[in-house]
């Protein structure tokens, strides 16, 4: 039986959505990494952001708490629902008991309540975003950092000021800029101007205010989209899933209301945008050169990470208050094809890689063996990535059929050539895909034919298993093919395949569901 390594993530805040995106983007590689060293990474979310159907298309479970916007909204008693959320939080965590615990930013929690909650987690860590020192040095935060055994924060040394006690110093690792997705599993650029209606030779500029909660969101998307439409460019508007404005339907615009934009930056010529941290970070990492229009927020500086960006000369920066020619003007210069590639490449070197997946390695020393998370941290690589996405499959599937192709029961510790069997795995998916099985029968079927064929190489394996999707694809029956499969006493993987495949000639020549003839194939090895 797999080993469950249960995750909680502490993402509670109040109008934003970037602590949910960043853990997002940690968790992911977290999932990833686990299923490498044959373990089930159980993730939950607790979180009061009113972006949460994130989690549910990114495939994560939570639990939702109304965010402080929308009982201030909704005109419900503050100090009732503090009493609630303080006992919510310390209840879920008394019944989850993780094995980890990740909060985002606010080490006391959004109410005050983890200094009472984080003894019910085995390890705790802490994911440390800059804040604006006032706020930094509080005596709330400074105190409670000692309390966690990481702090891992996702900037580079020498790109911001953390200050955090001596005492938990050496806890503290700088990683680099984190978002939600690596630059391979962004679409091409015609694909991507293809699926915002983007025509081949518009001039194209990203409008977004960020996660869309601020106040002046809708009067700042407003004014930039009517300013840059006037001025010939398409405009697409990032309005955030926090967002509760109107929506400007005018030609030349297209209007992203929930959806994300990670996997949509290639389409970009250039952007107008808020300088919260995980917008910074996805647009500079994308290489898309920006006008940046700071928010004034309690505990983050906009204004100095904006500026670090305009001094690299991979943006603008525009006070909330510029005129629509000027906003026009500061785009326009980015039509010049040299400026363009110099604020592309000075962006790109802001952000030169996603350290989401240094982050998630570093979380799992914590619980799980160090020479564990190596070995996964050498094999789950971009090249990997690029062949689950050429599979239409998610990277765990590919993994756990390359651990069942591999024959080394989750343990990661037979394969000769990662290459190789990465290859092999994604050619199995796709074929399972071309014979309409899903991703779960592929890997049921791949475990079935590992068990019969102790003695086969993985390519061997991954060349039955081909056959055996195409033999019995017609009949789209995965079940019984499961049986079938393991209806045989077993030997070379090829052997097995001929086997089943002579069997799904017979069920098809005579009229037979694949159902019928497994189970005249087990009474004849009775």
């Amino acid at each position: 039986m797999k080993r469950t390594i249960r995750i909680v993530n502490y993402a509670v805040n109040g109008a934003g959505a970037g602590h949910l995106s960043r853990l997002v983007g940690i968790s992911r590689w977290l999932r990833r990494y686990a299923a490498w060293m044959g373990a089930r990474a159980e993730i939950y979310f607790l979180t009061s952001s009113e972006a949460d159907s994130i989690l549910f298309t990114e495939r994560f479970a939570s639990f939702k708490l109304p965010s402080k916007t929308a009982v201030a909204d909704s005109r419900i008693d503050k100090a009732t629902y503090l009493a609630l959320a303080k006992q919510w939080v310390w209840h879920s965590l008394g019944l989850l008991r993780p094995d980890l615990l990740v909060v985002d930013t606010f080490p006391r929690g959004s109410f005050g309540e983890l200094l009472s909650a984080l003894d019910l987690c085995k390890a705790r860590a802490l994911v440390l975003r800059p804040m604006l020192e006032s706020f930094a040095r509080r005596p709330e935060v400074m105190t409670m950092l000692p309390l966690y055994d990481a702090i891992l924060v996702p900037e580079r040394e020498g790109d911001a000021d953390v200050p955090v006690p001596e005492e938990a110093r050496r806890r503290m690792r700088w990683l680099g800029p984190m978002c939600m997705r690596e630059r391979v599993e962004m679409m091409s650029r015609p694909d991507a101007r293809a699926s915002l209606g983007v025509a081949p030779g518009a001039f194209a500029v990203y409008v977004t205010a960020g996660g869309g909660g601020d106040a002046g969101a809708p009067e700042q998307l407003a004014r930039a989209s009517a300013a840059l439409t006037d001025a010939g460019m398409h405009v697409v508007v990032g309005a955030g899933p926090l967002y509760r404005g109107r929506v400007e339907r005018r030609p030349g615009v297209t209007w992203l209301a929930h959806e994300t934009a990670a996997e949509l930056m290639p389409a970009f010529d250039a952007a107008v945008s808020a300088a919260g941290y995980n917008t910074f970070v996805e647009l500079m990492h994308a290489g898309v050169p920006t006008v940046f229009v700071p928010q004034e927020k309690i505990a983050d500086d906009q204004h100095a990470r904006a500026m670090r960006a305009a001094d690299k000369g991979a943006a603008t920066v525009l006070t909330r208050d510029a005129s629509p020619e000027d906003l026009a003007t500061a785009v326009g210069r980015f039509r010049d094809a040299s400026v363009s590639e110099a604020a592309r490449v000075a962006a790109r070197a802001i952000a030169p890689r996603n350290h989401a997946r240094d982050a998630a390695a570093e979380l799992l020393r914590l619980v799980c063996a160090p020479s564990e998370v190596d070995r996964a941290e050498a094999a789950v690589t971009d090249a990997m990535l690029e062949l689950a996405a050429g599979a239409s499959a998610d990277v765990e599937s590919l993994i756990q059929v390359a651990h069942a192709l591999d024959g080394d029961g989750g343990n990661a510790t037979r394969q000769r050539d990662l290459a190789a069997l990465g290859q092999s795995s994604a050619a199995v998916l796709a074929a399972a895909k071309g014979a309409g099985a899903s991703d779960d029968a592929t890997l049921r079927l791949a475990q079935a034919l590992e068990r019969r064929t102790a003695g086969s190489s993985a390519a061997e394996r991954a060349e039955a298993l081909t056959s055996v999707l195409e033999a019995c694809g017609p009949f789209d029956d995965w079940e019984a093919t499961i049986s079938l499969v393991s209806s045989h006493a077993g030997g070379a993987a090829h052997a097995v395949a001929d086997a089943v495949k002579e069997q799904a000639a017979e069920a098809s020549k005579s009229g037979l569901s694949l159902l019928e003839a497994a189970a005249s194939a087990s009474r004849r090895t009775r």
